[in-house]
């Protein structure tokens, strides 16, 4: 979702990790806007759910439990998958099709973990199995959903469709599927 963003955008983003919030007068200023534009680019960064707006400004939103670090949506917990950085901050993503889009941003993670569908027990993302695509939509569209053994991702697609994948290459397919190539 970063390659969205406007040079610009990307430079309040940046701003606003540093400093936690802006009033639209310090974005004038620092970023040499009218206030017209600054209020454009606070109203689009929280359209977009990269910031919130405050009054007479914008700040940071910070990652939350029951807050998608990839589309913003409620995260439930039969289906989280949760990055630790290497710095220890964890990003919580509602599903594993956020979580592996979060991934392929982010270069700065120690592991990721996501639960068993069917059990409810974390488990090393690398190590799960994925069945992508299949009947059940729980949160985004297409559905990555995990399991902690290949004979259930396949059980799981026989009655629901979907492909059994392991970690690298359902990583690949929903990147592959969600990227938008310009002509």
């Amino acid at each position: 979702m970063r390659n969205l963003l406007s040079p610009r955008q990307q430079e309040i983003l940046r701003l606003i990790k540093q400093k936690g919030n802006l009033s639209v007068e310090e974005l004038q200023k620092i970023i040499g806007i009218s206030q017209a534009t600054a209020y454009r680019e606070i109203q689009e960064l929280s359209k977009m759910g990269f910031a919130a707006k405050t009054t007479g400004g914008i700040s940071q939103i910070e990652n939350s439990p029951t807050c998608c670090v990839q589309c913003r949506g409620e995260t439930n917990s039969r289906t989280t998958f949760i990055i630790e950085q290497k710095d220890g901050e964890k990003l919580i993503a509602c599903c594993s099709h956020c979580g592996m889009m979060a991934l392929a941003s982010n270069t700065n993670v120690r592991t990721a973990m996501t639960v068993d569908f069917i059990y409810g027990k974390m488990l090393n993302a690398s190590l799960a199995w994925y069945v992508l695509n299949s009947d059940v939509s729980l949160c985004c569209n297409p559905s990555i959903i995990s399991f902690s053994n290949r004979n259930d991702a396949i059980r799981f697609s026989k009655g629901f469709g979907g492909v059994v994948m392991d970690f690298a290459h359902a990583r690949t397919s929903i990147n592959k599927i969600m990227v938008i190539t310009q002509t």
